[in-house]
């Protein structure tokens, strides 16, 4: 009878060995542009208590279920922020894996069909239009907010709704820290740039809260 030793039970996954992979670190970019397998990423990657959390009470806003619209992750550095963020896009995306991955801690709704997905990472601190460029970009209205461009100004509460209205829609932005680190060095008028973005983000958290 073979004995059950840690070389028994605890086996890696080949993708562990793969040097094209094991040194690969997936961001929001990766997301947006397509290039995560979402069948790869649910078999390779674990469903925590954190990330159960965070996607019921995602599903239940996007299914009208739910007021709440803002969720902010507190893990420390390291903490799984990014694979949360990827794990609830994919399932945004895809309807098709739903079920697969949420199905023992929560009943999706099928009625749901793909829900569309803008992400903006800190990362990219050489975002010309700043991040409400970047996003509005995404969406295809970056003309929307042409006036806020040169100089950089923060758009207000209605400019957000304006971009956002009729659109179902998942945002997420990540790695928040070092952008704002670069951005305290970017003048803009009298301020910097750290300033009016921090403006045009608490706005867009307001508009999200905002009905209809």
């Amino acid at each position: 009878m073979q004995s059950l030793n840690i070389t028994v039970l605890c086996q890696p996954r080949p993708v562990i060995f793969d040097p094209q992979k094991r040194d690969t670190v997936l961001d929001l970019s990766d997301l947006v542009d397509g290039k995560i397998d979402p069948g790869e990423f649910f078999e390779e990657n674990y469903i925590t208590e954190g990330m159960k959390t965070l996607l019921e009470h995602a599903f239940r806003r996007l299914e009208g279920k739910s007021a709440q619209g803002v969720f902010k992750l507190k893990q420390a550095m390291g903490g799984g922020k990014t694979h949360n963020l990827l794990a609830l896009g994919l399932l945004a995306q895809h309807p098709e894996y739903r079920q697969q991955v949420m199905g023992d801690f929560y009943a999706p709704d099928p009625s749901l069909g793909p829900v569309k997905v803008i992400a903006f990472s800190g990362r990219e601190t050489d975002a010309p239009y700043g991040i409400w460029g970047a996003l509005a970009e995404q969406l295809g209205k970056k003309e929307l907010f042409k006036d806020l461009y040169s100089p950089l100004q923060a758009p207000g509460q209605k400019a957000w709704e304006n971009l956002l209205r009729g659109e179902r829609l998942l945002i997420l932005l990540d790695e928040l820290p070092p952008y704002f680190q670069n951005a305290k060095a970017i003048q803009v008028g009298n301020s910097d740039l750290a300033e009016v973005t921090a403006t045009a983000l608490s706005n867009l958290l307001v508009a999200i809260g905002r009905p209809g």
